[in-house]
């Protein structure tokens, strides 16, 4: 929209001087036409510098009228009198990845060039996320040709021919509007939404707003509650390293045996699991059972694994990166989750616990949309992704959304506390059940170089990164076991290690755009109680667990050097909270009610 229209000035100011000048001669007036302080040229060359001034100024006005508005309709809290404008970046594609869209009971082929919006459109009254699937390549040429399926648009694609999900989110910069470091309930309402969002230009640091925004902010001049200054979410990386979005698998990962069992499921009372063999690769699908069971490290290379199988994606390996979901690509999800482009999920409340927890269908929705309680029967016609309730457990409130972000599987992301603890290359390398060994930490438990672009570290305090912690009362400095061994109970050791996690917390606000430090001041940390080992704790005194919460009283869980690995996406009803942003700890094993989930961008 443009409000300004100077096409039509009139007559010009020199051209009135001259006529007045003229007239006054006629006249047999005496004119000065000196150009001191009172002279008419000098009180003409005044009149001038004042009308353009005067222009600018109206010229400044408009365009910030120009700005605000637009702004106000790009956040939708002003509905233009026209279609919204798709400000986001389109969707990056190669071959084997082919868009879909939903026509209300069957998955088709969209064209890539979005006509009439078919594919994707992220707006406010309109929350289509872009998807695309991939099928096994011997099956490419049904639905896709060189063109990624221009000449088949409209074919209905089979569901027992895809292998994978994946849904756009695209480049963006965020400012926090309510609820910076508190605990207030953040779930958009018609007050308004409570992350501001601005799209960004192909890889750049500019909006569609015009605005060239920064890649970070001083935290510690934003008071609890105050405005975030708007900045470029880190998952979209800055410079060399930026991308025009990522691709985020729609559901956890899945995957099945030669004999069509789900890998990584434990079944009833026996608990017996379900292993991978030869024939296993990464699935991403709805209404299946999710993989978990899996180590942290396994988790990275069967989701790096993809990148280089053709066969069962049909994508053009060079093209494609794939990893396991980063912690900023899932705070990028849950950021735009909660603004005008987005829905708070509710939970997937479907599994079963016998002795271990079993059967979660990815895709899932709540039991009811008032009641969130975990249920076991799990029926596809009622609780599918595409239901009335599964949609209820959307990014998006439809079937083009993400699933499983809250509930469901707790989510191995590729994030670590950089303690230097023994955890990290034990459970961080894959070696468990893949057969093939990647050390991703070398001997040191530090990251290898040549994969530093597949995790995100995170600061520990420098006492505790030592191993060696001195605490009143020992006669020798601790090690990080050993202060978190319950052996070590006294006062002074419980305060020594409620004060390292409190340092650490601290150095999180470093890190922008994860919903940890930024949204909730609350938080905890592994402590011991005697007699009954470990709990969480918020204070050195507390006797029994206590959470820490962020957004909608979402856990912030602080482990010690021993669980240096961070999970997200847990059970956390909708009343009590969305899920989304939960974050917690785990030391990197296999754990029956832990899967993951890829995301992949292009080279």
């Amino acid at each position: 929209m443009n409000i300004k229209n100077k096409t039509n000035k009139g007559i010009t100011l020199i051209a009135l001087v001259i006529t007045i000048i003229v007239l006054l001669i006629l006249a047999g007036v005496t004119i000065s036409l000196t150009f001191g302080e009172n002279g008419i040229l000098a009180r003409a060359k005044e009149g001038k510098d004042k009308y353009a001034e005067a222009e600018q100024n109206e010229i400044d006005i408009l365009d910030n009228l120009d700005y605000q508005f637009g702004t106000l309709v790009e956040n939708g809290t002003v509905e233009p009198d026209d279609n919204p404008k798709n400000v986001a970046n389109a969707p990056e594609l190669t071959a084997g990845m082919i868009p879909v869209y939903y026509d209300g009971e069957k998955w088709k082929v969209a064209p890539k060039d979005n006509a009439e919006n078919k594919w994707y459109e992220y707006t406010s009254t309109n929350k289509q996320w872009a998807n695309i699937v991939t099928v096994e390549e011997s099956k490419a040429t049904e639905y896709s040709a060189t063109t990624n399926g221009a000449d088949k648009v409209g074919t209905e694609v089979k569901m027992n021919d895809i292998t994978t999900f994946f849904v756009w989110v695209p480049r963006y910069a965020y400012s926090i509007e309510k609820g910076y470091k508190t605990s207030d309930d953040l779930k958009p309402s018609a007050t308004g939404t409570k992350i501001s969002v601005s799209f960004l230009k192909d890889k750049t640091n500019v909006g569609t707003d015009g605005v060239t925004y920064e890649t970070d902010y001083d935290a510690s001049k934003v008071l609890a509650g105050q405005v975030t200054p708007k900045i470029v979410h880190p998952a979209f990386g800055d410079g060399a390293e930026a991308v025009t979005g990522i691709w985020v698998a729609k559901f956890e990962a899945s995957g099945t045996t030669s004999e069509g069992q789900a890998v990584g499921n434990r079944k009833g009372e026996t608990g017996a699991l379900t292993e991978a063999d030869e024939s296993t690769y990464v699935k991403v699908l709805p209404n299946v059972v999710s993989w978990r069971d899996i180590s942290i490290g396994e988790s990275q290379y069967q989701s790096m694994k993809m990148k280089e199988d053709t066969t069962h994606y049909g994508w053009t390996s060079d093209k494609v990166n794939s990893h396991l979901m980063k912690n900023s690509e899932f705070g990028a999800v849950a950021y735009l989750c909660y603004s005008a482009f987005g829905n708070v999920p509710q939970i997937n409340a479907n599994g079963k616990y016998g002795v271990n927890w079993y059967d979660f269908h990815t895709g899932a929705g709540p039991s009811a949309t008032d009641n969130e309680e975990r249920y076991e029967d799990w029926i596809a016609e009622k609780y599918g992704y595409n239901t009335s309730l599964g949609q209820l457990a959307s990014t998006t409130g439809n079937v083009y959304g993400i699933y499983d972000m809250s509930g469901g599987a707790w989510e191995l992301v590729a994030a670590y506390y950089d303690s230097g603890h023994g955890n990290l290359s034990k459970y961080g390398n894959s070696n468990e059940r893949s057969g093939s060994k990647t050390e991703y930490f070398d001997t040191n438990n530090s990251l290898n170089e040549e994969y530093k672009d597949y995790w995100e570290a995170y600061e520990v305090s420098d006492k505790e990164k030592s191993n060696s912690i001195e605490v009143d009362g020992e006669s020798d400095p601790l090690t990080q076991d050993q202060l978190w061994n319950a052996s070590k109970n006294s006062t002074e050791a419980e305060q020594k290690r409620h004060d390292l996690t409190e340092e650490t917390w601290n150095k999180l606000a470093e890190k922008k755009g994860i919903g940890m430090n930024e949204v909730g001041e609350s938080w905890s940390y592994r402590g011991l109680v005697v007699g009954t080992g470990i709990v969480w704790k918020v204070k050195p005194e507390d006797t029994a667990k206590t959470y820490g919460k962020a957004w909608n009283s979402d856990y912030v869980l602080i482990g010690g050097a021993a669980v240096p690995f961070l999970i997200r996406g847990g059970d956390c009803s909708y009343e009590a909270g969305a899920g989304v942003l939960i974050s917690n700890v785990n030391n990197g094993s296999a754990s029956h009610n832990i899967g993951f989930r890829p995301t992949l961008t292009l080279n």
